[in-house]
């Protein structure tokens, strides 16, 4: 018995290891802003021009979401990610014709490379964590895909590093682009003679684009809607205070250099939510990771608005709680509870959730625009409430 218990759970982790390396693909989307950085200054490009670059990547979001998950419904998970890695590795190998002088730096060449990956980083989005259900399930969904996310986040943390190895050691930051291309492929190669076992059809009938708006009717579908969407907010929203308040409140040199410390941070979260989700329950988590998140924010806030007395060692350390513990948790406790809750919708609920993606531009928006017409601390509260309307949620979730 016990050697049957040993086999069937050696045979899980044969199966999950390929699907975690699948979320270090997905992590390369986050090269974006690295790639845009060195495409401004090769091609000499405006701050405006530069700025509408990640628009053909996060468009896709909003608009190949929910056919995704009708494909995904006909054609199986696992195909959809190898599509996606597919797509993903066109997009990695049209800069071969730069690195070769077949043809010159220009949007031409880039525009498409980010069309390709948009489309592929959707694709992929949608598909992968619903394919972790046909590995794990239950209450290790949750901590799967968690530990999904911080093999993302390292993926993100480790881009910057490699366009900083290809400029140094291969002449070229285009390099990073073919580099990424063997990884896809050697993911793919991987996951395609893995064995995972199909998920089962959905009895209900074909997918739709009404039926999939049609879950939001679900009140507690809904809920997890808006989670993903604020979080996703959120999470963007930090990535753009963390510089300002060292440059506002310290006088950084480089506080461009602090993202670095915010994937790090990230990943650091989504590795030790990981680990507390083996032991305790997800809906406890939940609760305490907005509590924590909440009073390190409300912390910083308070010191961003004290300049000259504040630490700028306590914000680098306060900074882990909110970007690890929340942005780095939340996202995936969420999904887990919206694909638990129904099951046999797991494809269209995933497609609908990664579109809420997109939505969290708005956040952005409207932090955007407070900042500059009260200030720092004016675009923060944007932050907190829709910290506070999550912590809402997860009360709510706890109930249940």
């Amino acid at each position: 018995m016990e050697m049957k218990t040993s086999g069937r759970a050696q045979g899980r982790i044969s199966m999950l290891l390929p699907v975690l390396f699948c979320f270090f693909i997905m992590g390369f989307v986050d090269i974006v802003g690295t790639a845009v950085a060195n495409i401004k200054d090769v091609l000499g490009l405006s701050s405006t021009m530069a700025g509408l670059l990640p628009n053909f990547i996060f468009i896709w979001f909003l608009f190949c979401s929910i056919p995704a998950g009708m494909l995904m419904r006909r054609y199986g998970r696992k195909r959809m990610v190898l599509v996606s890695n597919l797509i993903t590795c066109v997009a990695m190998l049209l800069p071969l014709v730069l690195i070769f002088g077949v043809a010159k730096p220009g949007l031409d060449v880039y525009i498409p490379v980010f069309v390709l990956m948009g489309v592929g980083n959707t694709i992929i989005q949608v598909a992968l964590n619903p394919l972790l259900t046909n590995v794990v399930s239950g209450d290790r969904l949750a901590s799967a895909m968690t530990l999904g996310q911080f093999v993302k986040a390292l993926s993100s943390l480790l881009g910057p590093q490699i366009v900083l190895f290809a400029s140094v050691w291969l002449g070229d930051w285009n390099y990073v682009f073919p580099i990424y291309a063997i990884l896809t492929i050697l993911s793919s190669v991987w996951l395609f003679f893995t064995p995972i076992p199909r998920e089962a059809s959905d009895p209900s009938g074909s997918a739709t684009f009404g039926g999939a708006f049609g879950l939001l009717r679900d009140g507690y579908l809904l809920l997890m809607f808006l989670v993903i969407l604020l979080i996703v907010g959120v999470d963007v929203g930090l990535n753009f205070f963390i510089p300002e308040i060292f440059r506002e409140v310290f006088a950084a040199e480089n506080p461009a250099s602090m993202n670095t410390l915010y994937f790090g941070a990230r990943a650091l979260g989504s590795f030790v939510c990981a680990m507390l989700l083996v032991r305790f329950s997800a809906r406890k988590i939940f609760v305490w990771t907005m509590v924590v998140a909440i009073a390190a924010y409300l912390w910083m806030m308070f010191l961003a608005g004290s300049a000259g007395t504040a630490s700028a060692r306590i914000i680098f350390i306060l900074l882990f709680l909110p970007v690890g513990f929340a942005t780095g948790n939340v996202f995936s406790i969420a999904f887990s509870f919206a694909m638990q809750h129904r099951p046999e919708k797991a494809d269209l609920i995933s497609s609908l959730l990664i579109m809420g993606v997109a939505g969290g531009g708005a956040v952005t928006l409207v932090t955007g625009a407070l900042s500059d017409a009260l200030g720092i601390l004016g675009g923060m509260s944007v932050l907190l409430v829709c910290l506070l309307f999550i912590f809402g949620v997860s009360l709510y979730a706890a109930r249940r």
